[in-house]
Order: structure tokens, then sequence, then C-alpha cells
């Protein structure tokens, strides 16, 4: 455990106002940022040099919009003034409040490929890291991840932006829209950094980029696209990964939300190519209301997402995994110990219209119509989605407490964090580990003090993201944490830098703990508490249901001779076979 002391020393509740500027050179032309001082913090850095708004990209606008990013213009000789955050990208207003609290004069525009840059000195050369938000593809802005306190351990950090929604994400699969726009935009925000940062005091050749949710599936799909080669060295990808169901979806699923989207905005269907010109006449609020009024239930993919266009992405991240056509860079994956508590009561009320709420457990039916209408959900084939809800009835029932219902809405949270996160993880892990190295950790810390969820919920999708950044130090911020959220973020702040600089979160033991690499036989992880300690195999059982077991369940053959009154029957061979290779997993 982190002492308080050394907690209390670096516990930065003096934050003086931005009084200094400082001014670097770009290849475009000279930018001039602001200075925030830290008198108090321990260490070598004693303030921060900011760089705000700063435009990588040309905006994307008029005959530029669903197209893929241009280069910024010169700005020589003026000196751009680099002192508040860009215009933040279309999206819902989800988030508005929380915006407007880090960036209070902020407007929405697709005018927004700027990226921040903090760093603790710009004549130096330190370690880069590039974050990558999340937000289902839909959500998110640079102003949310203040960084002032994770570049004080001697890191430069970059936070972008990238298009969303259907500015980012829109495809027809064909020339018309091919898709990844958002992508692009990471790419060319990557290129900017590779470029420039040595201004700022970044070291180009020292890259980490990281990110969480589709912030981490975006992160693990660079390690994919032939376009970031060279761009960074290292990478994290926190609660996704590229395996994840919801990192990419089929170009046919995105080409049933573009038609919507066109048919919201009184736009033809039927021409791929006039489609996109009259979307492309309409004013951007208005592409974004017609796209919040797209009927959609999430099971598996979303909305607006990444697809396979033959450019960024030339193939499936399976069948690029399979092959071995990935980046052999070092990696860190981590998941939340509870990463379905949040979403469980989303997808049965709007995704499968289930009434019932679970805030109170649930039923012995509720339990198994969601995990019935969860296996239909995903899987086309009806008779293997019956064979798939069974075992999964079967996989995910507290026995003997089959009828605890506070036991089956746990195992519900499970099954969601399973398919969707943990399982992906292992497998990415298992997959990478056999020829780079990779860590994994799991963080189990609930902040207690304004935790708006339900208690039952646990450790939550994005309740690890403030940590990261150091939100617990922050005055405005830091009521809403106490000592031991303080000594869990200065933690991972420690585990981050060190990797940032030596590629190894723990160069030498930090609080008795040393990170073990992970690997397919030992599967070590850290577990991220108030008392980090070192873990190994995680869920092994639901691992190898999901890696093992379930994509050949999804493969059976089902007989369609009429034989003994019934009309289906399962090869009885192939489920033997499939049950018996399960069960092999298993006791390995």
């Amino acid at each position: 455990m982190i002492s308080t002391a050394l907690v209390r020393i670096f516990a930065f509740y003096v934050y003086l106002p931005l009084v200094t500027s400082v001014t670097v050179s770009t290849v475009y032309g000279d930018v001039e940022g602001l200075v925030t001082s830290y008198p108090n913090a321990s260490g070598p850095f004693k303030s921060i040099s900011k760089f705000l708004g700063v435009p990588f990209a040309a905006p994307p606008v008029g005959e530029l919009r669903l197209k893929a990013p241009e280069a910024p213009q010169e700005w020589k000789p003026k000196v751009l003034q680099a002192k508040e955050h860009g215009h933040v990208c279309w999206q819902g207003k989800y988030k508005v409040q929380m915006i407007k609290y880090f960036n209070p004069n902020f407007s929405f525009n697709e005018d927004c490929l700027y990226l921040d840059v903090y760093s603790p000195n710009v004549s130096a050369s330190l370690p880069v890291m590039v974050y990558i938000h999340g937000g289902s593809y839909e959500l998110g802005t640079a102003a949310l991840f203040p960084s002032d306190i994770l570049a004080l351990h001697g890191v430069v950090i970059v936070v972008i932006q990238y298009r969303l929604g259907p500015f980012g994400f829109l495809t027809t699969g064909d020339s018309s829209a091919p898709g990844n726009f958002g992508m692009l935009d990471q790419v060319e925000a990557l290129k900017w950094v590779k470029e420039n940062i040595e201004h700022f005091g970044g070291d180009p050749s020292k890259v980490t980029i990281f990110g969480a949710s589709a912030g981490a599936t975006s992160v693990t799909l660079h390690l994919l696209s032939p376009l970031s080669k060279g761009l960074f060295q290292q990478a994290i990808a926190e609660s996704g990964v590229d395996l994840s169901p919801f990192a990419i979806q089929p170009v046919s699923f995105g080409l049933r939300f573009a038609k919507e989207l066109a048919q919201n905005l009184d736009c033809t269907t039927s021409d791929h190519s006039a489609m996109v010109a009259c979307i492309r006449s309409k004013k951007g609020e208005e592409i974004q209301n017609a796209s919040n009024s797209i009927t959609y239930q999430f099971y598996e993919y979303l909305r607006w997402a990444p697809v396979v266009d033959k450019n960024f992405l030339l193939d499936t991240p399976q069948n690029l995994r399979n092959k071995g056509d990935f980046k052999k860079v070092k990696l860190m994956i981590s998941f939340n110990s509870q990463e379905g508590g949040t979403t469980l009561g989303f997808m049965a009320n709007s995704s499968f219209g289930m009434a019932e709420s679970v805030d109170d457990g649930v039923s012995p039916s509720f339990f198994k119509g969601f995990i019935t209408k969860l296996a239909h959900g995903r899987n086309s084939r009806e008779d293997n989605a019956d064979l798939i809800a069974e075992a999964l009835q079967f996989m995910y029932t507290p026995w003997p407490d089959k009828n605890d219902k506070y036991a089956l809405r746990s195992q519900l949270v499970d099954l969601i964090g399973d398919y969707i996160y943990f399982a992906p993880s292992h497998e990415v892990a298992d997959i990478h580990s056999k020829v780079a190295p990779v860590y994994m950790y799991e963080f189990a810390h609930r902040r207690t003090i304004g935790n708006k969820n339900k208690e039952w919920m646990g450790v939550v999708h994005a309740d690890n993201v403030p940590y990261d950044f150091g939100h617990p130090f922050y005055p405005g911020l830091s009521s809403d944490f106490d000592a031991g959220d303080r000594n869990v973020s200065l933690f991972i702040i420690r585990m981050y830098s060190n990797f940032a600089k030596n590629g190894d979160p723990t160069p030498q033991p930090v609080s008795g703990v040393t990170w073990e690499r992970y690997n397919s036989s030992h599967r070590a992880y850290l577990r991220v508490d108030v008392h980090p300690k070192m873990a190994a195999v995680f869920a092994p059982r639901r691992m190898a249901f999901w890696n093992d077991y379930y994509p050949k369940l999804a493969q059976v053959k089902f007989d369609t001779k009429v034989s003994s009154g019934a009309s289906h029957k399962i090869t009885m061979t192939m489920f033997l076979k499939v049950a018996f290779v399960f069960m092999f997993t298993l006791f390995q």
C-alpha cells in the first residue's frame, strides 16, 4: 500500500492562477500555451506547460465532410494561441454538464480536430502518452481529461479528438463513404505527434497510446492497421480490445444505419453517391439530430463503429489476430471487476424490452429470459441460439442457489462482463503474449464518496478513468475522493509512467508489488485496489467457455431429417466432441 504521507506530499491543493505563457515551434507555425505551477509537487517537475486546442488536421467541413482528414494549413508567421480547448465534436447531449465543468464556453462543431498537449518540460526529451477517449464512438472530448498530474510524473501527455457518430463512422460500404473517418483522424493525430512532439519536450520514438472503452478498442485496432505503422511503440487498452464485440461492426450493419440516417434527413437511399451528397448538404446539427432519432437496441454492435474498409482495416480483427498480422509492441490490458454492472438494466429494459427492474435482484424467469434473448440476439441460427441459451443458463446459474435473486443478478453481471470485456481481453492477451510482453490488471477499487452508482453494481465500466488522470488530487474534484482513492490513483499513475518510460510498469518493486508478465499458461494479472497484489488465472472456467466452448457451439450442425417425430436433431457426435473439448480445456 502507498503511504498516506507520500500521498499528502503529492496532493496539490494549491492550484495557482495561469499567469505565464510559453511558446514553442511546430512545422505549421509557433504555438503559445499556458504554464500552471505546482510548487508543492513532489519530484523534479513543478509546473506543466499546456497547449490546448492545437489543430492537427484541416476542418473536416464542406467537401471534406465524410472524407479522410487533410493536414492543417500553416499559420506562419502568426503565433497560434493555444490557451483554450478546441470545439467539441458533434455528439448527443448526454455529457453537457460534465463538459461545461472542464470547458465552460464549449460549443459543438464539426471543426473539432484538435488536441491538447501537457508537458512538464518543453526543453526535454520525455516519453509520450497519447490518450484516445472512449464513448461508444459517439461521445467524448479532450477537455474531460486534464492531464497535469499524470504529466508531472515525467511524461508528455497528448489528448486527441476525432470525429464521432455519423461524422466519423458513417459507411456505405463503397467509395461513396468507406467509413472509418474517425479512425483516420486518430492516425492523423498520431502523425502530428510524430512530426511535432519533440518541440513540446516529447520523444517521438517513445510513444505509448492508451484509451478506455471505445478508446481501448481504437488503441488495439491501431495494432492491426497498416496505416498506424511506426506511429507508436507501446499500447494500453482499458476495458476493451479489438476482439470485443463492439470494436467493429459488419458493413451491412453500418449501411443499415446510414440509410436510416438518410431517411431521417429526407435524402435518397437508392444511390449511395447521391445519398452521401445529400447528407453533406445538411447542417451539422441536423445530422446529429437525425442520428439521435435512429432506433437502436444495443446487445452487441454499436450504432456507429469502425468497419473492415480494406484501408485502415484490411480484415476482421479475429482473422488478423489468427494470422499474426498485428504489431508486436508491448501491451497492457485492463478490465474492471464488474464491467456489466451499469449495463445489465440498460440491456434488459432498452434492448430486450424487459420491464422488470434489476435493483432488487432478478427472478429465475427474468434470468432465463435475459439469457434466451441474448443468445438469440447474438446468433442468427435459431437451433444454435437455443443450444447456446441452454449452455449459458447452465454455465451461469448460481448453483446451488439457483433461486437466489441477488446471486442470479450477480451472475448476469458476470455474463455481460465476460462476453464483452473479460473473455476478449484474455484471448487477445493469449495471442499477443506469444510474441510480445503483455501486462494485465483488474481494476477492483470502488470509491465510496460521490459514487452515484448503486452499491450492488460494484466496480463498473469507466470507474477507473478518473484515477488514470489523478482526479482525486484536483481542486474542485478532490472532495469526491478519500485517501484510499488517492492511494490507488497515485499507484496507477506511477505504473503508467513507468511503463511509458521503460516498457515495464515496475522496473523496480513499487510498494512491494512486482508486476509479472502475462502468458497463456500462467495468466498472471495485477489486482488493483488499496492493497494491490498479483493474482493468476482470472475466472478460468468462464474464460474457457467463451473462448473455447462457445465458438464451437455456434458451429454445431443440425440434422434436418425427420426422425422419431423430431424435425431437427443435433448431430450428437459433433455435440459430444464439442463438450469433450470444453471439459478437456477446463482441466488443463
